[in-house]
């Protein structure tokens, strides 16, 4: 198995960007990556096949990176508060020193989240499968406060269709305080001066900065 310390940065790159078009409909690769493919011999070492795709050990690789960088993201737009430009740019950085092990626990330290700040799925990792909690996550969905519990909306896991309609006509935003009221038979949560009541499924959607 191909460990991350055993890639270099421009391999990581170009391998996401295979990834991207292939798993995501990204934009088609132009001559340069060609060229790039060549050049760092990944046909030769097995992770591109002849017609230019990502092989199967190929896909895990690139898997893994695209997992770090949405990470990445998450954690500079959750913690440091950065803006999804700067957060893109410094994450390309900080991918590259997440380890073997530690993307993980940066995972579960941030509560499992499911896409990035950019709305991209962030693949998932053992953690997420198996829902190991070593300690309570900074960020969590909305039904993973006690009742009483207050934090700051980070982010919004749906973001477009119904049910992001949902949370605008409700006028709650990335970036509003709410307090958690009670987790059955549905959740109830205070927001502003008003009380919202939402299925599990839909409260999952909002995932929260918890205070303290």
């Amino acid at each position: 198995m191909v460990h991350r310390s055993d890639l270099s940065e421009t391999e990581q790159e170009v391998l996401e960007r295979l990834w991207q078009k292939e798993k995501e409909g990204g934009p088609a690769l132009g001559p340069d990556a060609e060229a790039e493919v060549r050049a760092l011999r990944l046909r030769e070492r097995g992770w591109v096949s002849a017609e230019g795709n990502l092989t199967a050990e190929g896909v895990d690789l690139a898997r893994r990176a695209i997992r770090r960088h949405r990470l990445a993201e998450r954690l500079l737009a959750d913690l440091m508060g950065e803006g999804q430009r700067n957060a893109e740019e410094d994450a390309c950085r900080l991918e590259h020193s997440l380890v073997e092990g530690l993307d993980e626990k940066v995972c579960t330290f941030l509560g499992h989240p499911r896409v990035c700040p950019h709305g991209y799925p962030i693949p998932e990792g053992e953690c997420c499968r198996t829902a190991r909690a070593v300690t309570d996550p900074v960020v969590c969905p909305l039904h993973g406060l006690r009742p009483g519990e207050s934090g700051t909306i980070a982010y919004l896991a749906a973001t477009h269709g119904e049910e992001f309609q949902k949370f605008l006509s409700m006028g709650v935003h990335p970036g509003d305080r709410l307090t958690l009221v009670r987790k059955t038979p549905s959740v109830v949560f205070r927001c502003g001066e008003s009380l919202f009541a939402v299925d599990r499924e839909l409260a999952s959607q909002v995932y929260v900065r918890r205070e303290g």
